[in-house]
């Protein structure tokens, strides 16, 4: 009732503003996407494992639908802002309980000379970064399983400056004040990401300091210091991707968690890989990531393959296999948010279905 009252709510505010705001612009936008997934080797508490078919709603990318528009203040300088909404096209809800716009929330005012300033909540520059230099551009197979989805997801009352682009070169800042009494660091948000992008080439680096309500870094996967570092290279219908990543945690105050047993404190990933165009309307991706921790965390390696066939600009078809080899006290899942396997056992995972933009 929530999610329909808010609907309803925005579309009424698109027929005003689109009435009334003869200098401004409203778009309604979205997503939906759905399949089938497939997972072995689940532990099923005896000891042994089972496989499970499940309906697949945001593995290959979330589905939502949002609202963003401008306004010309003149002399070059706009206001703008964004309302952005997740949802499982298998049921139909909000992943997050109470909070209908929990991708993106903000207002802001741009300048092409001076950049723009946002000011709300909006997606996380690491998860940005990750799209770019993932050959499979941060689906539920790819970067963040062997990280746990660190990077992923939007930040709450953040400030976020976006510069302009002086020839090949961007930055971005954002940050959270955390809004404690007596403490400047608790829920503290600290984030920077760069960007040099050619033709052939693109390169993109980011980093992230995200703090606990102590204002420690306590939980590898969640409350924590991130880098990224990667790339990608054009070549004909080959794209080639290669990146690095970190995230590490106080040694004196790292806690142990389902998605860290060990309480490891550090972890390195890196990972390369590719992407072909077979024709204009099919291509194929591939990608191999390997991730070590400390602690006796153990490691693992995840080989990813996907394919797609767009059946319009708007509309794709698409298949994605994992299988993941865990090492030691690791037991990283094929497809991350899912059930991992044992500790030290390998998984295999895959999803098939479509998406359709409007």
């Amino acid at each position: 009732m929530k999610l329909s009252k808010a609907i309803c709510l925005c579309a009424s505010g698109v027929a005003i503003s689109s009435a009334c705001a003869q200098s401004g612009e409203v778009r309604l936008y979205g997503r939906v996407n759905g399949g089938l997934q497939y997972l072995n080797k689940i532990p099923n508490g005896s000891g042994g494992t089972d496989h499970r078919y499940a309906f697949s709603s945001n593995d290959f990318g979330f589905s939502w639908w949002g609202v963003t528009g401008s306004e010309d203040l003149g002399d070059g300088l706009r206001a703008v802002y964004k309302l952005e909404s997740p949802f499982s096209s298998g049921t139909g809800s909000i992943p997050v309980p109470d909070t209908i716009f929990a991708r993106d929330a903000y207002v802001g005012l741009e300048h092409p000379k001076f950049g723009s300033l946002w000011l709300g909540r909006t997606m996380s520059l690491a998860d940005e970064t990750g799209w770019y230099i993932d050959p499979l551009a941060e689906q539920f197979i790819g970067v963040a399983n062997l990280a746990q989805g660190r990077a992923w997801g939007p930040r709450a009352n953040t400030i976020t400056y976006n510069s302009p682009r002086w020839d090949a070169f961007s930055f971005k800042l954002q940050g959270a004040l955390g809004e404690v009494a007596g403490s400047n660091s608790a829920k503290r948000l600290l984030s920077a990401s760069a960007a040099y992008e050619r033709e052939d080439i693109k390169v993109y680096g980011v980093i992230e300091d995200l703090r606990d309500a102590n204002g420690k870094l306590s939980t590898l996967h969640n409350n924590s210091r991130f880098w990224m570092l990667g790339a990608n290279y054009k070549l004909g219908d080959f794209k080639l991707f290669g990146g690095y990543q970190r995230i590490q945690s106080d040694e004196d105050a790292t806690v142990a968690d389902p998605t860290n047993p060990t309480a490891a404190t550090r972890s390195n990933q890196a990972w390369a890989g590719a992407s072909y165009n077979i024709t204009p309307l099919l291509s194929v991706q591939g990608g191999i990531y390997h991730v070590k921790l400390n602690r006796d965390g153990g490691s693992a390696t995840l080989a990813a393959l996907n394919s797609n066939y767009y059946l319009s600009k708007r509309t794709i078809l698409y298949a994605t296999f994992g299988s993941v080899k865990n090492k030691g006290n690791a037991a990283f899942p094929a497809i991350v948010y899912q059930p991992g396997p044992l500790a030290g056992s390998s998984q295999q995972g895959m999803f098939v279905g479509m998406m359709h933009s409007f």
